[in-house]
């Protein structure tokens, strides 16, 4: 059986927290980076739109997902160094079964620890690693067992913890981790040709199977760049998927450039993501797109069904 459906979201830690905690939570994410001009404009009035936007973006993915009736969802994220450290930088990484967990609480803030925790899927995990080692992908494994070594106070990314606590509604996680950040960095091509595999390798496990996104898409939280969004890139990103043509995606990273680092880097997730659900028959719906300076990332919520 395909992947069945798959949905997207970028990250920020705004998405996750009360409308009065934004200002706080957009110093910290911002810092003392010179802004843009139309971040200015970015009044009460207009993150309270925002606001609600993004409540309705959150609710259509999960609705989405619980339509599809799922056995388990396929996570991807990339790590920003709590899972890892530099004596280990996996190009892909994939957890089979145990307990994964999380705190994506923000010391900064004040908030208090709170550690989020999710099943492992164990049977259809083990067929896509070996399909996918098959299909010639060195993936690196943990079984059973989740040891973070990045910070292991802290686990998997916030973005992966808070948007499967969000969203996925309790199902079993596959959790695949993709390099985005340390260099080398895995190449667009090659994101491409994983997505194809994986979804050829879910194809195989007799299971509903779901891809959730968590990460991306422009912009440099905590960087000098913090705050600036390239919303043409990004709304190039959507169309692109919405029109079933994630292979441009690939041709992204032939060139270096700094704008393509930060959470910019994590596209290559929803690259992976629309390679796997057009070969499965899905078409990409773009439920919304924000800008958000005071998020220090374009924000989207995207959906693929059938």
């Amino acid at each position: 059986m395909p992947i069945v459906m798959g949905a997207a979201v970028s990250h920020s830690p705004l998405l996750y927290r009360e409308r009065s905690a934004w200002n706080a939570v957009s110093a910290i994410l911002r810092k003392d980076a010179i802004q843009p001009k139309s971040a200015a404009a970015e009044g009460a009035d207009m993150l309270d739109g925002y606001a609600d936007r993004v409540t309705r973006g959150l609710s259509a993915i999960q609705q989405a997902i619980a339509r599809a009736d799922l056995d388990a969802i396929i996570l991807l994220s990339a790590d920003r160094g709590t899972q890892f450290d530099s004596s280990h930088v996996p190009q892909i990484h994939l957890q089979v079964g145990g307990e994964l967990w999380g705190d994506p609480a923000i010391a900064e803030l004040g908030e208090p620890s709170r550690r989020l925790s999710f099943s492992g899927e164990s049977e259809a995990a083990s067929m896509i690693i070996e399909e996918l080692v098959r299909d010639g992908f060195d993936i690196a494994e943990a079984r059973d067992q989740f040891d973070p070594v990045g910070d292991p106070a802290r686990g998997l990314t916030p973005a992966a913890v808070e948007a499967v606590d969000r969203l996925a509604d309790g199902l079993p996680i596959i959790a695949i981790s993709i390099n985005c950040h340390v260099a080398p960095v895995i190449g667009g091509g090659r994101v491409h040709c994983f997505g194809l595999a994986l979804e050829r390798a879910a194809r195989l496990t007799g299971k509903r199977l779901g891809l959730l996104v968590a990460g991306g898409l422009s912009g440099d939280p905590e960087g000098r760049m913090g705050g600036w969004i390239d919303d043409v890139f990004d709304k190039w990103v959507l169309t692109r998927l919405e029109r079933g043509r994630s292979i441009d995606l690939a041709r992204v990273w032939d060139a270096r450039s700094r704008t393509l680092l930060g959470s910019t880097a994590e596209v290559r997730l929803w690259a992976a993501a629309g390679a796997a659900l057009e070969q499965a028959g899905c078409r990409a719906t773009v439920h919304d797109y924000l800008a958000i300076h005071a998020a220090a990332a374009g924000i989207a919520f995207t959906t693929w069904e059938n």
